[in-house]
């Protein structure tokens, strides 16, 4: 009979397994990918009488903030679309931490994992490049939708993919394993040069910075990611504002998507300044007033269905102040974090947070499970990575 301890590796093997390979070819399947491995664990646990140890701090974090979302029902422009909302926040949430709660597996078969890990990103990859070279016609097969933008159905995949890209990276650069590392690498660049998500571009390349900077700049390179954080959660609403007025004068060098956006920002900010404090509830900002003045005022919107694309906006305007200031005591408890693992794991971990960061500025919701689950999958890997430098040091 199998052992229980194994079941609980091999699922986590074949689960990290699915994320750049499915995940990225169906984005949302993520959530279901990582959660759904949190679950069992606790329950494969639960069979052995160990049960999950939640991180504290983390849970701190995630319980005063669902709170918040659940208290913001009261004061909502959509009280049945906020507390849908701080519903749907809760079980992201909880789902999270069981996953960054699951044991860490043994050394062999955190070797396997990592191995595998650097084949399914590579056959990812190559499903993505191929595909946009056949006109999409895998996702046309799978959606029954038109080129070319069904082409954008890769994009959540490749946000997800430049967050759990980089433990890893980390992984082949310890091992200095550099016939994987071209395996891998080759595709990857390859898939990065193809997408047509910008924002997966841009981490990926922040995300290289962050890691430059980190392996030159040792001390220098986290207290300017500090302050960074710190920037962004108190300037946005004021940045984003003063960038969405200059819109016309931007537009001719935009992609109709940079556009949508900054009229987004623009109306968005205008309303942030009325409730600075709570907000308007979690998930209202979709459902802000857009009276026919306004509407004048823009080429793309219509009224209907807008949120902020920008998360840290997004904490603004729908949870306020506190929200904001919940949101950055967690990044900031992260880049703690990072700053106590070891030397091999610190540069990429610091790279795929720069990498996150810049994501949460231009894409998904604070309650987008997907993103979430790409986050907690990230975080177990530079776990695992971690345990097994700190093991190996130690033997």
């Amino acid at each position: 009979m199998i052992e229980l301890s194994t079941t609980s590796e091999w699922l986590t093997i074949a689960v990290f397994a699915a994320l750049p390979s499915i995940g990225l070819v169906a984005g949302p399947s993520y959530a279901l990918l990582v959660f759904g491995f949190g679950a069992t664990q606790v329950v494969l646990g639960g069979m052995q009488r160990q049960w999950p140890r939640l991180d504290r701090q983390l849970g701190w974090f995630a319980v005063s903030f669902a709170a918040l979302c659940w208290a913001s029902v009261a004061w909502s422009v959509d009280p049945t679309r906020s507390a849908m909302a701080a519903l749907q926040v809760t079980a992201v949430f909880a789902g999270a931490l069981f996953a960054l709660a699951s044991p860490i597996p043994r050394a062999g078969a955190s070797e396997r994992l990592f191995r595998v890990l650097v084949l399914a990103t590579a056959v990812g990859c190559l499903i993505l490049v191929i595909d946009t070279a056949l006109d999409f016609a895998l996702q046309q097969y799978l959606l029954d939708r038109p080129p070319p933008l069904v082409g954008t159905k890769y994009n959540r995949g490749m946000d997800h993919l430049a967050l759990i890209v980089w433990p890893v990276l980390g992984y082949l650069a310890y091992r200095r394993d550099w016939k994987r590392a071209l395996l891998m690498g080759v595709p990857l660049l390859c898939a990065v040069a193809v997408t047509m998500s910008l924002a997966a571009k841009v981490a990926m390349m922040v995300g290289l910075l962050v890691l430059a900077a980190t392996l030159r700049l040792s001390r220098l390179a986290p207290k300017l990611l500090a302050a960074g954080m710190v920037t962004i959660a108190v300037a946005t609403p004021v940045g984003l504002h003063l960038l969405a007025e200059q819109r016309a004068a931007l537009a001719p060098y935009l992609k109709i998507s940079g556009l949508h956006r900054l009229e987004i920002w623009d109306h968005v900010t205008t309303h942030l300044f009325s409730r600075p404090m709570l907000g308007w509830g979690i998930a209202s900002s979709t459902k802000l007033p857009m009276p026919p003045e306004e509407l004048r005022d823009y080429i793309i919107l219509n009224g209907t269905n807008i949120y902020a694309h920008d998360q840290w906006l997004e904490l603004w305007v729908e949870t306020g102040a506190i929200g904001a200031i919940l949101a950055l005591g967690f990044s900031l408890l992260v880049l703690h974090r990072i700053g106590q693992t070891s030397a091999a794991t610190r540069p990429f971990a610091y790279a795929a947070f720069g990498a996150g960061v810049l994501i949460s500025c231009v894409n998904f919701e604070v309650m987008t499970d997907s993103w979430w689950a790409a986050v907690a999958a990230s975080g177990f890997l530079f776990a695992t990575l971690e345990h097994a430098v700190v093991s190996a040091e130690r033997t």
